[in-house]
């Protein structure tokens, strides 16, 4: 049975990435050398981002970053899991945290965090050959990523996926998206000083009211490809 026109796009797309990456011969300077792209994907909730990210790490090999980064700070610090968890795209005051911390042996400021969180995505970004769901990395990493992607979608579409998706009355699931994204925008704000929304701070805006999963996967393997070209020819004239 014939792929689809969709999938043979998508398909064709990592082949041709692939043989990109590997034109480069391994021997070439350590700063022309091929390298597994660096994705951060931001979302509003229920856009779908989430499904995104995980197809994407799939189909490019790639690693998936995103609670994982939460659980490395946890272990490196030797903390509870619940005491950096209050902090996770959350706010909270710093008195509360440190009363907390107090009364659970470990004091762990708002501040620690997230110096721990930029160490940690520039440590895996420069590795290459991940993807970053959430917690700011576009923000953290700017151009130094290869691709930051936001996905969108109207209140009224994720309110239905989540109903779906959880078995939600409407109320509920229109609470869950309402508090879901006060606290990434929160998280943002406070940490950054930005709006999570801001166009400048995106490569690529994907609105999946529209836009069906196998369509953004093709846009954004398209974004990548013409990158690695644009960075082929960038090296041929460095070359000359």
């Amino acid at each position: 049975m014939s792929l689809p026109v969709t999938e043979k796009l998508i398909l064709r797309q990592i082949n041709h990435w692939n043989s990109l990456r590997d034109l480069i011969p391994d021997s070439a300077s350590p700063p022309h050398s091929p390298r597994q792209p660096v994705i951060t994907i931001s979302r509003m909730a229920g856009s779908g981002g989430r499904f995104l990210a995980e197809d994407l790490a799939n189909k490019l090999s790639l690693d998936l970053h995103d609670q994982s980064m939460v659980q490395k700070i946890v272990k490196d610090r030797q903390l509870e899991d619940s005491l950096v968890a209050d902090l996770d795209e959350n706010t909270i005051s710093q008195t509360r945290l440190w009363v907390k911390g107090v009364f659970s042996q470990r004091i762990f400021l708002k501040d620690q965090y997230y110096g721990d969180l930029v160490r940690i995505v520039s440590s895996l970004a420069a590795r290459g050959g991940v993807v970053f769901l959430g917690r700011g990395a576009n923000l953290i990493l700017g151009e130094k990523a290869d691709l930051r992607v936001r996905v969108v979608a109207s209140e009224r579409i994720r309110i239905d996926r989540l109903r779906s998706r959880l078995e939600l009355s409407k109320a509920e699931a229109r609470m869950l998206v309402r508090k879901t994204d006060a606290k990434r925008t929160d998280f943002v704000r406070q940490v950054f000083h930005q709006e999570p929304g801001q166009d400048d701070n995106y490569d690529l805006v994907l609105n999946s009211t529209r836009l069906s999963q196998e369509s953004m996967i093709s846009l954004v393997m398209q974004t990548l490809l013409e990158q690695k070209a644009t960075e082929k020819k960038l090296v041929k004239l460095g070359a000359g």
